[in-house]
């Protein structure tokens, strides 16, 4: 064997290698596979790749990742189990090299209107004897087809990868598991007052919009589900009759609903899992002036999170009805959002909710599908 193809090989496997370590030590698995992406198309020279995982619920397979210039056109598509050169190698659990896609009775032409396919590498991601995924690299650079060297490849990244996905399904499960549980603590505390059904989730919701269009990343999106979600835990330290009065508090009132901020802060604290998520629970009151509570923090001091719950917040409680008053239809209290940027609210948060109340998109249905779209509830848990 030459000297030159010992030394890409040597690479080929310190690139494998590389990779396994790193997916066995991250939990962060939508990086991982993007380097792992990254890796294959340059080892094959491919123009493009993507990592398909099996629904097993729908009997489909759905992108887990997916790259090039078609990536935001084609994400959201499935392809039942068995149908296309994805299905079939899903169902088939046998690695494939189409040379030519046109001449295969099962392509089903193009997903994207901005891509061409022409050669495609597909291999099974496999789990404890299971396909879990697929890994298809689309058109190689420079040749016609790819080489059985390729495949072989890509069967030694593939194993790893299958591990990865499984892993992360199972911690998927148990993640929603967590939000689950957590949700239902909430929603069992706001079900002491009975002026407020359904406000939780829309607060979420709102949050996870404004979030979203403020370009936060995953994780910080993931906090901010579960800050906004227990953003009023505190409130089952409340008596009933302050929590349930319907009519306005008085100053004493006021004082102790106050405290739902420092109590709940105090029972996220105790939580190991939740204490990055304290801010939010804490500061979600606060205002830029530092005229708000529970201590009275000013602009520089007020982590985003709370920024964002205090608007999404604010929004749903003022048009929502009250017995001692009527809600405000949404233009109103849009404008009072605006008239609150750089005393009560962030700029940046209100210029973020005023794009989306323009695109009419600062809905509970909107928010539901940006949920589904970033967590998968309801679909693979």
């Amino acid at each position: 064997m030459a000297v030159a193809e010992l030394q890409q090989r040597l690479e080929e496997y310190e690139s494998l290698l590389e990779i396994s370590v790193e997916l066995a030590g991250s939990l962060d698995i939508e990086q991982v596979l993007e380097l792992a992406m990254d890796r294959a198309e340059r080892l094959c020279r491919a123009e493009t790749s993507s990592i398909w995982e099996v629904d097993g619920g729908r009997e489909e397979l759905f992108f887990r990742i997916v790259r090039g210039t078609a990536a935001d056109e084609i994400r959201h598509r499935r392809v039942p189990m068995g149908e296309g050169l994805v299905g079939r190698v899903a169902m088939s659990g046998e690695a494939e090299i189409v040379d030519d896609v046109t001449a295969d009775p099962q392509w089903r032409g193009e997903l994207s209107g901005t891509f061409k396919t022409k050669a495609v590498l597909t291999v099974p991601l496999k789990a404890h004897a299971r396909v879990v995924g697929v890994l298809q690299l689309l058109n190689p650079i420079g040749k016609l087809t790819f080489s059985a060297d390729d495949l072989e490849r890509m069967r030694l990244f593939a194993a790893p990868l299958g591990q990865a996905i499984d892993n992360a399904r199972l911690y998927s499960l148990l993640k929603g598991q967590f939000v689950d549980s957590v949700t239902a603590l909430a929603e069992a505390i706001e079900k002491r007052d009975p002026y407020t059904g359904g406000h939780i989730q829309r607060v979420v919701l709102y949050s996870l919009l404004l979030g979203f269009e403020m370009g936060l990343s995953h994780e910080e999106l993931e906090e901010l589900r579960l800050a906004s979600t227990l953003h009023d835990v505190g409130k089952i330290a409340v008596p009933d009759d302050v929590l349930r009065k319907p009519a306005p508090l008085s100053d004493s009132e006021l004082r102790i609903m106050q405290r739902h901020t420092i109590d709940g802060a105090d029972i996220v604290s105790r939580i190991r899992e939740l204490r990055g998520i304290l801010p939010g629970v804490r500061s979600h009151h606060e205002r830029l002036d530092g005229k708000g509570y529970p201590d009275g923090l000013d602009d520089a001091e007020i982590p985003m999170a709370a920024r964002i719950i205090a608007v999404a917040d604010t929004y749903d409680a003022v048009t929502s009805s009250r017995p001692y008053r009527s809600a405000m239809a949404p233009e109103a209290a849009a404008d009072e959002i605006y008239s609150g940027a750089g005393t009560q609210f962030c700029p940046e948060v209100v210029a973020a909710f005023k794009r989306l109340m323009e695109r009419s998109d600062f809905r509970v249905a909107a928010g539901e599908r940006l949920q589904r779209s970033l967590f998968g509830d309801g679909e693979q848990r």
